[in-house]
């Protein structure tokens, strides 16, 4: 995670300023950290009193209330064992959050670990951690305030799909791309809503609500040599949903398989034994605590769902997807959608003999 750009602090004002309301002792080093989503900065610190993580979030993208209960989620995991990063209180209130120039800061200890290793162990044990987070917040009480949006029946999917041709033709400056792009985004979005509403019908509104992360990936994991996991990060979503939400989202995470950037080139699935290890560490946690049989029958539709409502925000905003271009992204979404719906059942009897 240290892996960046080595910053003086004395250059940077807000910094300095956000750095001197904890007890670090004299600061030997700052690196801003490339990894997640750039509209969070994160600095690596190491000080006389340790390595740390200090991490900004605009005020525009997080309330108080918002950072502050994801707080309460982190302190709650922690005195349970829960493999999470302390938070530090600021030197003067031991406040869980500093705020200033319309920033809000927080300082964690550095975790140490590896990323995901693509293999079923890992997956495994992901999904079994997340489990144990599920059971360790049952009953949490959720402010009213909180206004994390989910994947699923995301109102404003409709307005962020008109955004996407305008996107991409400014990164491609090409109109057949940009109306290729409008159609099949389009073409997405009505399988979107056919999608919630089969979701719907299946029960989802009357499921039990848990706590979820929101952000289950492997990009918000680190591992320890035994497989464990070291460490879990990024609360920024944490909200009151049905938990198979946040199952779904896990499992197309950690099953994912783009390897090229040739969107025709990789296979339109899943890796459905890297799924399967998900799912049964899952249920591996207590057998009390299990998916039940409506739950795992949503799955392949939340997943899909899922597809569609990750992407679409970002190549809105940028005209891309990470590496991939946003027409081409839309393309690779396309086909594993179809995949997911199409094999449905298959996959379900094949996870269930599993």
């Amino acid at each position: 995670m240290a892996e960046g750009t080595t910053q003086d602090v004395r250059n940077d004002a807000a910094l300095a300023i956000a750095c001197s309301q904890y007890d670090l002792g004299p600061i030997q080093n700052i690196v801003e950290a490339v990894v997640g989503s750039r509209r969070s900065r994160k600095w690596v610190i190491r000080a006389k009193r340790g390595d740390f993580v200090l991490k900004e979030r605009s005020e525009q993208l997080a309330t108080v209330e918002q950072v502050a209960f994801a707080h309460e989620v982190q302190l709650r995991l922690e005195e349970s064992g829960f493999p999470v990063a302390a938070i530090i209180g600021t030197r003067d209130s031991n406040r869980s959050l500093y705020q200033g120039n319309e920033r809000i800061y927080e300082l964690t200890r550095l975790v140490r670990g590896s990323s995901f290793d693509r293999g079923a162990e890992q997956a495994r044990e992901a999904g079994r951690t997340l489990a144990w987070f599920h059971s360790l917040l049952t009953g949490m009480e959720v402010p009213a305030l909180m206004t994390s949006t989910s994947f699923h029946r995301r109102t404003d999917l409709a307005t962020i799909v008109d955004h996407i041709p305008r996107a991409i033709r400014i990164v491609t400056n090409d109109d057949s791309t940009r109306k290729a792009a409008g159609d099949l985004s389009q073409t997405l979005f009505t399988a979107y809503e056919q999608l919630v509403r089969k979701t719907d019908v299946m029960g989802f509104a009357q499921w039990p609500k848990f706590v979820v992360h929101g952000d289950w990936h492997p990009g918000n994991l680190l591992f320890a040599e035994d497989a464990n996991v070291a460490g879990v990060f990024d609360f920024d979503t944490v909200r009151l949903e049905p938990r198979i939400a946040d199952v779904a989202n896990g499992a197309l995470q950690f099953a994912m398989k783009i390897t090229s950037d040739d969107p025709f080139s990789h296979p339109d699935g899943l890796n459905e034994s890297i799924m399967l290890a998900f799912l049964s560490g899952y249920d591996a946690f207590d057998p009390a605590f299990m998916l039940s049989i409506a739950e795992m029958h949503a799955l392949c539709s939340l997943m899909a769902e899922a597809l569609i409502a990750e992407a679409f925000p970002v190549i809105a905003q940028t005209g891309r997807f990470g590496r991939w271009g946003g027409l081409e992204f839309l393309q690779i979404v396309d086909r594993k959608v179809l995949w997911l719906t199409t094999s449905a059942e298959e996959l379900l009897a094949r996870l269930n003999e599993g």
